[in-house]
């Protein structure tokens, strides 16, 4: 039975909708690494997420679907996955200077003129917001956050880890699921504390 097979993203260089004869995905991938040269070096530099049936409401296969799945009537979707900020500070230093360019030039060069009428922010304070979100960039930059070392993992605590890093995204989950923390706001108090005289 011909299927169609949507490819998303990047991956429509090879085609939008290309129709194959296909049981499984991962037949689905083989015939389209014979059929389209460098169709397979494409998919090995990245991490895609492959879907049965419409985008919205279909199945969404699994590493372990790939093989034995059989796909139905269904379409496949392969399209590029969303990979989170590597944290190189460069979106946050671009971000900064169109800041700091656009509150002086939408302000005429006086950056006391107010942004929105009665709202008490102007084109200085966005200017400011542009220079530290540039700089706090560059200084991502110059000094990169430490890598942790993998090889001293315990087995005894395992779980979800802990986010502590600036500017990490903080997620927004619905039900009921076993989840790290992420590190808001912190502080540190000193206090002298009397003991027993």
């Amino acid at each position: 039975m011909l299927r169609k097979i949507h490819l998303h993203g990047h991956l429509k260089e090879f085609g939008d909708v290309i129709e194959l004869d296909v049981a499984t995905a991962a037949e689905a991938v083989r015939a389209l690494g014979v059929c389209i040269p460098g169709f397979l070096n494409v998919l090995r530099e990245g991490a895609y997420h492959v879907v049965r049936g419409s985008i919205e409401k279909g199945f969404s296969l699994g590493e372990d679907d790939l093989l034995p799945l059989k796909l139905g009537r269904g379409d496949l979707h392969i399209m590029p996955m969303v990979i989170g900020g590597k944290r190189g500070g460069i979106l946050k230093t671009i971000l900064g200077t169109v800041l700091v360019g656009a509150a002086l030039f939408l302000s005429g060069g006086a950056l006391g003129t107010a942004v929105f009428a009665g709202a008490g922010i102007t084109w200085g304070n966005v200017a400011m917001v542009g220079l530290v979100a540039a700089l706090s960039g560059v200084s991502q930059l110059l000094a990169p956050s430490e890598k942790g070392n993998k090889d001293d993992a315990s087995f005894t605590t395992s779980g979800p880890g802990n986010t502590y890093d600036q500017g990490g995204a903080i997620q927004l989950v619905y039900g009921e699921t076993i989840t790290g923390s992420v590190l808001v706001s912190g502080g540190v108090d000193i206090e002298k504390i009397k003991g027993p005289a």
